[in-house]
């Protein structure tokens, strides 16, 4: 029997395992690293073996460390979904729900599907943060929320995922730029002045590898990060910006935008559900994805018929698999 380990214990030893850093570590649970260093060191003794290998170029789990995640995980879910079980006791969904989105949902999907959801659910509380992947992904890591929505997430040992959304990513333009709405493939677009999404947001690194490859001309490019701005600017201008098909749902009927799915592979958008391994998700967060996931599911068939896009068969649902260290 292992005796005195606590949570804190199990949770600073899995943030060095899927850090594979202890400075990162440290960062994440917002401790020193010392004090980090010292209680894995605790776990250590209390396990009697040695569970990471440590060296100026980070930590790396030995056997004894990876079969000891394995449990560490199994104790903190197994905690988690006991307090879930616990607070799930009254027949009315409740709890706070703390969820990062990106601004293509924001701006395309929330506003369809939100009013009726909290009005359905008085007893949820929803704590909705915006911003782009990459930033996103930083703060469920740091457990700043609980879930993000996110597109094409990076590999990580802590992180579930699951596909909820999938299309391609579509051109936006104003009468200005002269195309006629309708699919087309790179090849198709004449020379054009870009709105680059920051670099933050994953359609960034394809956009400038489709620029490096010469599949897409680029003679301007300007950088912004605001979905709203990015719209508004294309309308009035001969510019014009590259976004999620989620984010045009409510642009489809524009007559001052030119909608152009973009048919190359490379382009196709999806969109993510990720939360940390170790604590489930409640059943209040549930119901808010689920309904998430209903909502992009209905725009995709919108937006498919407007496009005059094939929608993509539907799929059962699609769960990462765990990268093996």
């Amino acid at each position: 029997m292992i005796p005195c380990i606590s949570f804190r214990h199990l949770q600073y030893f899995v943030a060095v395992y899927e850090e594979g850093s202890f400075t990162k570590a440290a960062e994440r649970e917002r401790c020193t690293q010392p004090a980090l260093s010292a209680q894995v060191r605790n776990v250590e003794e209390l396990v009697g073996a040695g569970l990471f290998e440590r060296s100026v170029a980070g930590a790396v789990p030995t056997v004894a460390g990876k079969r000891f995640y394995h449990h560490a995980i199994a104790i903190l879910r197994s905690l988690r979904t006991a307090e879930l079980d616990m607070a799930s006791a009254t027949q009315q969904i409740s709890g706070t729900v703390r969820a990062g989105v990106i601004p293509s949902l924001v701006r395309g999907i929330l506003p369809s599907f939100l009013p009726e959801f909290v009005e359905k659910h008085p007893a949820i509380e929803l704590r909705l943060a915006e911003s782009f992947s990459g930033t996103l992904t930083d703060w469920l890591l740091a457990q700043e929320i609980d879930l993000a929505f996110v597109v094409e997430p990076p590999r990580h040992e802590g992180l579930e995922m699951e596909k909820i959304a999938e299309g391609p990513a579509v051109l936006i333009s104003g009468k200005a730029f002269g195309l006629s709405p309708g699919p087309l493939k790179l090849s198709d677009i004449p020379p054009v002045k870009m709105i680059m999404p920051g670099h933050r947001h994953s359609l960034r690194t394809t956009i400038e590898r489709a620029i490096w490859t010469r599949s897409l001309k680029v003679t301007r490019a300007l950088e912004m990060d605001s979905v709203p701005g990015m719209i508004t600017f294309v309308r009035n201008s001969d510019w014009a910006t590259i976004l999620p098909m989620v984010a045009t749902v409510c642009d489809r009927d524009d007559p001052d935008l030119i909608l152009n799915p973009i048919t190359d592979l490379q382009f196709e958008t999806n969109i993510y559900l990720i939360h940390l391994t170790q604590f489930p998700l409640s059943l209040a967060a549930l119901e808010f994805v689920e309904a998430l996931r209903s909502e992009t599911n209905r725009a995709r068939v919108l937006l498919s018929d407007a496009f005059k896009v094939r929608a993509p068969a539907s799929k059962s649902r699609e769960r990462s698999v765990k990268p093996k260290r």
